[in-house]
């Protein structure tokens, strides 16, 4: 099946959620016409169609690096990284909605967690980062624990209001940056000249 056709059925599903069942999904006129989904069953559709979705965000926050090129600070990139996609998100709530609530009943939620990781890396990938070590990980990790925690609440609080998402964003980044300056003190050389002087003594002599 080709890209034409699945965006196709992707907006229609997007468009019409009140009538949207992964469950059922081969009952919908539009997959029923396409004789491609004719042996295949509701649950294969339903991951095609969703894994579409998921590469097409990744497509389409690729598009973003134009509109970042000027922003000098890493952090400001990354903000604007994540308010454009949570506002995307926020725009298809009701979709999304029902794709984490199928990937949940199928218990695929490492699926979930792919994704917002390949989200997360995305923005870094983005705004410049050229970690390899062990922080390539960490920055992803820590950045899918902020963006999922905003995507989970606007898709399950009924009065979450879309201008609340540069608010809970910046709060979020606030967070990161106060246990950053943390770790950044724990880890300095002062700090660790003070922790050596209570440190045992070694005793003389031969020992054990």
């Amino acid at each position: 099946m080709n890209k034409i056709e699945k965006s196709k059925i992707l907006n229609y599903c997007i468009q019409n959620t009140e009538n949207l069942f992964f469950s059922q999904i081969k009952e919908i006129d539009v997959v029923k016409k396409n004789k491609k989904f004719r042996y295949m069953d509701n649950d294969e559709i339903s991951s095609m169609i969703i894994s579409f979705y998921f590469d097409e965000v990744i497509f389409k926050l690729q598009l973003q690096k134009k509109k970042i090129k000027n922003i000098t600070s890493i952090t400001a990139k990354i903000k604007t990284l994540l308010q454009y996609q949570l506002n995307c998100d926020f725009e298809k709530k009701y979709f999304l909605k029902k794709v984490f609530m199928h990937l949940s009943k199928e218990r695929k939620f490492s699926q979930v967690l792919d994704y917002c990781f390949k989200v997360s890396s995305k923005m870094w990938e983005l705004a410049g980062d050229t970690a390899t070590d062990l922080n390539y990980y960490s920055k992803r990790l820590i950045l899918s624990a902020v963006y999922s925690k905003t995507f989970v609440q606007l898709l399950t609080l009924s009065d979450y209001k879309k201008e609340k998402i540069i608010e809970d964003i910046d709060h979020s980044l606030q967070k990161v940056k106060t246990f950053n300056e943390i770790k950044s003190k724990i880890c300095s050389s002062d700090i660790l000249s003070i922790l050596n002087k209570f440190r045992p003594e070694q005793s003389k002599g031969r020992g054990f």
